[in-house]
């Protein structure tokens, strides 16, 4: 089976969420991504299968390079693209431990005002970065050092994104665009300024750094337990377009830490 025949949207989404959310190694293996990123997500840290039919071996050369660089062995898996390996892992001990979803919105539908100090980088600076960090809610230097450097490495265009009130960073998100979509990611809101529109006004900023590269539709990942911020981005216009899960192989001596 060629994968994402019929969709090629997604096959380009799934291409975009790979260069907008980089891994410190990748490996490919025969249509299949190999990503490893010092146990930091579970996005950046698995097998992502682009195409290419699954098999026992495949599978099993995966696990032994995730093995090596003592790491757990995870699969993404999207459904509408690959149908049977979920049951494949699941006969070999994986369990589905999240499900994302991916929702999409065309720009011109795409609600965002502005409603607090908001300033806009190409790249990410220090300050952005240490307040990313903390509002993801990584405080491990080793962590926080893998999470700036994946930021760092993106090569797309970007923007980066942060809301300021008082001289701090209350909230901040960046977005990346290519081939007629802008990615929104990250976006975190200090506690006490939620449902103020701080989060509306950095997808906002993201929609228009879209809007100004050429993009024509929007979208974002989120994970499917998180309602408020699924309710957040349904009144923004966006909605969910497919999901993928996360399958991990049990007893694994190794873990990842998931932001």
């Amino acid at each position: 089976m060629k994968i994402c025949e019929k969709n090629g949207s997604i096959r380009i989404l799934e291409e975009a969420l790979l260069n907008s959310i980089p891994a410190r190694q990748t490996i490919l293996l025969d249509g299949w991504v190999l990503r490893m990123n010092r146990g930091y997500t579970y996005r950046a840290n698995c097998v992502c299968p682009l195409e290419g039919e699954g098999s026992a071996g495949k599978i099993e050369a995966c696990e032994k390079l995730f093995e090596r660089n003592r790491l757990p062995s995870v699969f993404k898996v999207t459904p509408v693209c690959q149908p049977e390996l979920a049951e494949q892992l699941e006969r070999r001990g994986y369990r589905k431990i999240k499900t994302v979803n991916v929702m999409s919105a065309e720009l011109g539908q795409c609600a965002g005002e502005s409603r607090a100090e908001i300033r806009c980088e190409a790249v990410p600076d220090r300050e952005w970065l240490a307040a990313s960090a903390r509002l993801t809610g990584v405080s491990s230097p080793g962590l926080v050092e893998t999470h700036c450097r994946g930021l760092e490495n993106i090569a797309v265009p970007g923007v980066f994104v942060k809301a300021v009130r008082q001289g701090k960073i209350i909230g901040c998100g960046y977005g990346t665009a290519e081939r007629g979509y802008v990615g929104i990611y990250d976006l975190h809101v200090e506690p006490e300024f939620r449902r103020g529109g701080i989060g509306t006004a950095v997808c906002g900023a993201i929609l228009r750094f879209g809007a100004e590269n050429g993009a024509r539709a929007a979208y974002l990942i989120v994970h499917s337990r998180n309602q408020n911020a699924i309710r957040l981005y349904s009144s923004m216009g966006f909605q969910t377009q497919y999901e993928y899960g996360f399958y991990e192989k049990t007893g694994s001596a190794y873990q990842v830490f998931d932001a």
